[in-house]
């Protein structure tokens, strides 16, 4: 047991980093693997009752549902404990009551208490009903009985299968729905955050960049941006954070899951390739090595665990790297206190399966009435109230709206004294049903649908590998990218030795083994479609 432990905690170290540098938020994911069965047997007798149950029936063929006073055990991400949370799980309880017919027991967690706590709920079968679920350990779950097949409530999600659209097809492993997306981007390209204050001071506009992976040689105009920073605040750290060009792993390719494997060229290729051997991963960690020897990167980047966000927030950093989207600079000026200036980096990006499934809602074995929990998570994605209830808290207290149909904080608040606000929509079901914050464009969300629409997409889009096969492979995998990943990337070693070392390492750990099954259920699926 304690093996299988370790290996689901590896699995997940490589793969949740890179969602959440992009939008604001860290997270790394565990899951222990003892089995439930019986509480699998009990959970499904109680979905038997359910489906023969006269009122649920009636509920069904009304479009509405009588929730019956059943109470859903909710567990939802938050940035940090505010003092108005005792009142948003009153509200959010309160408004299930009277649109549902169901109680709601709240459990609010932060990245850092979901991380030590998630894997021992499951094991022992705590009641749980709806959770956020990270790729990392789907198979994990799914072999220990710890998530319900949601495709056997596929009645019950009507609603979230319109919002979502082909996306709500992205959870499926096989013929097991583990879980939903949210609505949200659906591709990362990369980008420099940078203060505006200085990059205005210097005399920099965004439009004087051309940043391009078709001419390596453009990332010079980044190396002349930190040698002015660095001459007119030589104290000043000119590159920080947790991310870099080498560890945007979802930026430029379709890493199919895990990146051990991956469809090169943003996914326009059915081949999977090692992009750890490819010129591509050479040029970004050589480029890291260049910022780190010219002491424009921070002398500690490499073992740095604090976000570029973080480091903005406490003064001393000019600049990060993360993934971008339509409206960064009014999420990292929120996040950082600074108005930023966005510099795309690199180019183009592709719409993947990775974008949907990186985290998912699940519904938990432990549910007492999965059909009621499924009924309940299908609400959430077309209730404004819960969302914005969740995300910007208590309006009137927490927020106001706007005369533009914008959320805002009331007079006299601000981000130092709001009792309730996260930000956090990329994690929450659906921000789209919600109003979006001020400084946002009041066309926000309709420039997302259309960021989204018009993305190139994936040869593997749909496609979601199963690793169980491979899941002692992974598992080595996992611990060699850790090992070797992020010295690489910030170009705190020799590259050349360092580069060939860890792809040795790769293959010796079972990376063809890996990329052999990836082909060979890829060629598979391409065949259905």
């Amino acid at each position: 047991m304690k093996a299988k432990r370790i290996i689901s905690l590896l699995l997940a170290l490589a793969l949740v980093c890179a969602l959440f540098a992009g939008c604001g938020g860290d997270g790394g994911k565990e899951s222990s693997q003892e089995s439930s069965s019986e509480t699998q047997q009990s959970s499904e007798t109680q979905q038997s009752e359910n489906s023969s149950d006269e009122g649920e029936s009636e509920a069904e063929s009304t479009g509405k549902v009588d929730g019956g006073g059943y109470e859903v055990n909710y567990l939802y991400m938050i940035a940090q404990e505010g003092p108005n949370q005792t009142k948003v799980n009153e509200a959010i309880n309160e408004l299930a009551q009277k649109e549902l017919n169901m109680k709601v027991n709240v459990i609010p967690m932060t990245w850092g208490t979901y991380n030590s706590q998630i894997s021992m709920m499951l094991a022992a079968g705590e009641p749980l009903d709806i959770f956020p679920a990270f790729s990392g350990n789907f198979s994990t779950y799914i072999e220990s009985q710890y998530v319900v097949n949601m495709a056997d409530y596929l009645d019950d999600l009507k609603d979230a299968k319109e919002v979502l659209g082909v996306d709500f097809n992205c959870g499926y492993i096989g013929d097991f729905l583990i879980g939903l997306g949210q609505m949200k981007e659906r591709g990362y390209p990369t980008g420099l955050v940078a203060r505006k204050d200085i990059f205005d001071e210097l005399g920099y506009k965004v439009e004087d960049f051309n940043v391009t992976v078709e001419d390596y040689s453009s990332f010079e105009q980044l190396d002349e941006l930190f040698a002015k920073v660095k001459e007119a605040h030589p104290d000043m750290v000119c590159l920080d954070g947790t991310s870099i060009m080498a560890l945007q792993t979802i930026d430029w390719f379709d890493n199919l899951g895990d990146n051990f494997g991956v469809l090169e060229n943003y996914g326009q290729t059915t081949t999977i390739t090692n992009w750890f051997e490819s010129e591509q991963y050479k040029n970004f960690c050589e480029i890291g090595s260049r910022w780190f020897k010219n002491g424009y990167s921070s002398q500690d980047i490499a073992v740095n665990s604090d976000s570029g966000e973080i480091k903005m927030k406490a003064g001393n950093c000019f600049s990060f790297i993360t993934a971008i989207k339509p409206n960064t600079d009014i999420e990292k000026k929120a996040q950082t206190g600074y108005d930023v200036a966005v510099i795309p980096v690199g180019g183009n990006c592709s719409k993947s399966t990775s974008a949907v499934t990186s985290a998912m809602l699940s519904v938990a074995n432990s549910a007492e009435d999965p059909q009621k929990a499924v009924q309940f998570m299908n609400w959430t994605y077309i209730s404004q109230e819960f969302n914005d209830l969740i995300n910007w808290g208590i309006e009137g207290e927490d927020w106001v709206l706007t005369e533009d149909n914008l959320a805002a904080y009331p007079d006299g608040v601000d981000a130092t004294s709001v009792s309730y606000h996260n930000d956090m929509g990329y994690i929450y079901p659906n921000q789209f049903a919600g109003h979006a914050w001020e400084g946002n464009p009041i066309d926000i969300w309709e420039q997302y649908e259309k960021y989204n629409s018009e993305m190139m997409t994936s040869k593997a889009y749909g496609f979601t590998f199963d690793s169980t096969p491979v899941t002692n492979e992974e598992a080595q995998l996992a611990s060699v990218y850790e090992q070797y990943s992020k010295d690489l990337a910030f170009g705190v070693v020799d590259i050349e030795s360092k580069l060939k070392e860890f792809n040795d390492a790769l293959y010796a750990a079972g990376l063809q083994t890996v990329m052999d099954e990836k082909q060979k259920q890829l060629d598979a699926w391409l065949d259905a479609q």
